[in-house]
């Protein structure tokens, strides 16, 4: 009776709403938090380097008490040496890597607006009006300052280049990538300088247009293939892996939305005042870029000559199954967002969309919104670290030209420089820039020395041929391991291992690379600093002459 009793009444209960089945991203949302409850994350202090954090932090106490003020134009402007303080500081923590390069660019609007670096506007004020003076080089009220300079995060720029990072995920997750890798090197066969070339075209093309971080992923996926079928000690593994390193730096060169350094030179070429088209700057790259692919092919076949006379590649250039509609769809939005930025002016686009960062906005719409692209690429594929950090960069730009410091720094430069001609200037900023940007990432480089390269140039009235030569040897210095995301991919590469992955959150101006793989790695440093050392005094060379030519000829005034 009992368990017909039971019976009756779980029958006559009311029956409880079906379950919503559980998706796959939930069970691993679940399996995420069952992690983190057991396995609670403890803070790591000792993964912040201690001593050039407090020399940072010495530097910009020092600075900051440092008695008198500099002078612009006679008067004493207290802003600029906050401004210094900040950027000497801000430097060195970037430099170093002490804490992660995208937190010291949060830190920038915090010392901005606590010291009282920015100012307002300048104005005309009338002569003697000392009251109008006095305003023109008072700090923004902190709420003013705060709104200003947080607003540099969201710049048209930022989202330039948060457009370029989704054409590269979606090109990547809809394997279009593959399809453009086995179309590129059917043509060229079997000979192994032939593949070299073949594969280092491949990584130049890929990286015009997608970060180069998934381009020479890619490539050295695909060239991993050919190196486990050479004989132990071949030099030609040396040469497919530096090459492939090489060409990602080169493409990096080719587009505005190439790298972070060249979004960054494209925003300082509209800030002095002449804007620089996108076919304008195609016009400027195919050449200089096609002349040192090439010189950078004769150099590698020069120093690692094959042991084998034909290669076996049938695996990498087998047929492609046909498009799917996913893969169409995204091919038909990247192409014409691509064409939209290549053909800016002609088309008369800027009266409607007011500038191409919020063009880009369009393709990262219809990626999303599409389904080709969910909200695990959003969080991932759209590498916040590297956006925060442009918009630092560009923070940071923002506050030296309001406190008058690049006016000073310009000033300075052209007296020490005084009566040198444009190709001094250019000669001397280029490599200067070559040399830091070997130690520090590219994008700090670009950050830290194209504003005094643009103000300069603006002085002169030649500011683009001086920001361009100097963000393309930014680009081509590549003597060292850690000098480039591309370097580090290659280097990272076992004999007979397995090919690197992108890490999470890791982007190409991530300096740690895979230390870990020095023993058993097919390059050395040695490969580094020889060949890429070569191939950057190439591009010196050429940035000096034919590149000169090219920069006065299409963007000089």
């Amino acid at each position: 009776v009992k368990v017909t009793a039971t019976c009756d009444f779980r029958g006559m209960t009311k029956s409880e709403p079906e379950r919503e089945p559980l998706t796959a991203e939930m069970v691993e949302m679940d399996s995420a938090h069952s992690s983190a409850m057991a396995n609670p994350t403890k803070p790591q202090l000792s993964n912040v380097k201690w001593t050039p954090f407090m020399t940072a932090c010495f530097f910009f106490l020092v600075i900051m008490n440092w008695p008198g003020e500099m002078q612009f134009e006679g008067k004493p402007i207290p802003a600029a040496k906050r401004c210094l303080a900040i950027l000497v500081s801000v430097s060195t923590l970037w430099a170093t890597e002490a804490i992660p390069l995208y937190v010291t660019s949060l830190l920038i609007p915090v010392l901005t607006v606590g010291s009282g670096a920015l100012l307002p506007v300048a104005g005309k004020c009338k002569q003697g009006d000392t009251d109008c003076i006095a305003a023109q080089y008072s700090p923004l009220s902190p709420s003013a300052a705060a709104k200003e300079i947080c607003g540099q995060f969201f710049d048209p720029t930022v989202l330039l280049f948060m457009a370029g990072f989704s054409i590269g995920t979606v090109m990547e997750k809809q394997r279009l990538s593959n399809m453009i890798a086995s179309i590129l090197l059917r043509p060229f066969g079997n000979k192994p300088e032939n593949v070299l070339l073949g594969i280092m075209s491949l990584g130049t093309f890929l990286s015009m247009w997608i970060s180069n971080v998934p381009s020479s992923v890619l490539c050295v996926s695909l060239a991993q293939p050919i190196i486990h079928q050479l004989p132990n000690r071949d030099p030609y593994a040396k040469a497919l892996l530096i090459g492939i390193a090489i060409s990602n730096n080169i493409g990096g060169m080719t587009t505005p939305i190439a790298s972070p350094q060249n979004v960054i030179a494209f925003n300082w070429c509209s800030v002095t005042g002449n804007p620089v088209s996108f076919m304008g700057w195609l016009c400027l790259t195919i050449p200089y870029c096609g002349i040192l692919l090439i010189a950078a092919w004769y150099i590698i076949r020069f120093r690692y000559p094959p042991q084998l006379r034909t290669l076996q590649i049938s695996e990498l250039t087998r047929e492609q199954p046909r498009m799917n509609p996913s893969q169409v769809l995204a091919l038909a939005v990247t192409s014409c967002t691509v064409v939209a930025w290549a053909f800016w002016k002609p088309l008369d686009l800027e009266p409607i969309f007011g500038s191409m960062g919020l063009l880009g906005i369009i393709p990262i719409a219809i990626f999303f919104s599409s389904g080709l692209l969910d909200r695990n690429d959003f969080h991932n594929g759209l590498n916040w670290s590297v956006l925060v950090l442009i918009g630092g960069g560009l923070a940071l730009g923002h506050v030296m030209e309001r406190s008058y410091l690049l006016h000073i720094m310009s000033s300075t430069i052209q007296e020490s420089l005084s009566g040198a001609n444009l190709w001094t200037f250019t000669t001397a900023f280029s490599s200067f820039m070559a040399i830091i940007a070997n130690f520090v990432s590219s994008t700090v480089a670009a950050i830290i020395i194209l504003p005094v390269v643009a103000n300069v140039g603006k002085s002169i009235g030649q500011a683009n041929v001086m920001i361009i030569a100097s963000v393309f040897m930014d680009s081509a210095a590549m003597a060292l391991p850690v000098s480039s995301f591309p370097n580090t991919n290659s280097f990272a590469v076992l004999r007979r291992g397995p090919v690197p992955t992108i890490e999470d959150g890791e982007d190409e101006n991530s300096k740690d690379g895979n230390k870990s793989a020095g023993n058993g790695t097919v390059l050395e440093v040695q490969d580094y600093v020889i060949t890429g050392g070569l191939v950057t005094l190439v591009a010196q060379l050429e940035v000096s002459t034919i590149g000169f030519l090219l920069l006065r000829g299409i963007v000089g005034r």
